[in-house]
């Protein structure tokens, strides 16, 4: 009897401490950040290079930017929370975007899985040839900085795929 007694006691208490308690949501389980995909010539989450415009950008990543003015030339839009800046040229009427600048921290690829901040410049020409003027490829610009012994891509820039625009050319 005391055996039966022992053990209802024992259930009594495990169920009163269950009792009342809410359920908890467990933590996510860390996964890879998933990299938006930076598109050569084209632009990067439905902001085209050559056709979106500024209001475009705003509607897409909000009012809170840094404006710039490149003397006489474009105007940029910098979103330095997410590393992106847009630049239109000043005479556009249009506001049209002719270069998108990424930058950490943003996390991206391109479409041939060149990384920002983690791939290298070696890698980079590996995936596109090397390049015949600075380090600009059609539709794409890469910059690197050395760390150690690593030239790592530190910034990319996606052009339309005629080339950096110049500003007398569209208007």
């Amino acid at each position: 009897m005391l055996k039966v007694v022992t053990v209802l006691a024992a259930t009594f208490c495990v169920a009163a401490v269950g009792y009342g308690q809410t359920k908890q949501k467990l933590a996510p389980v860390p996964t890879k950040s998933k990299l938006n995909v930076i598109k050569e010539g084209a632009g990067i989450e439905g902001i085209k290079v050559g056709k979106s415009t500024a209001d475009d950008v705003v509607k897409r990543f909000g009012k809170v930017y840094r404006w710039e003015i490149n003397k006489k030339y474009s105007y940029q839009m910098t979103y330095d929370r997410i590393g992106l800046s847009f630049y239109f040229c000043q005479a556009d009427k249009k506001e049209e975007i002719f270069l998108i600048e990424i930058k950490s921290p943003y996390k991206g690829k391109t479409s041939k899985g060149i990384v920002l901040g983690q791939s290298t410049k070696e890698e980079t020409e590996k995936a596109y040839g090397k390049p015949k003027d600075g380090f600009e490829y059609p539709g794409i610009n890469f910059y690197y900085n050395k760390y150690g012994k690593r030239n790592l891509i530190t910034e990319i820039d996606i052009v339309e795929t005629s080339g950096l625009r110049q500003c007398q050319d569209k208007k």
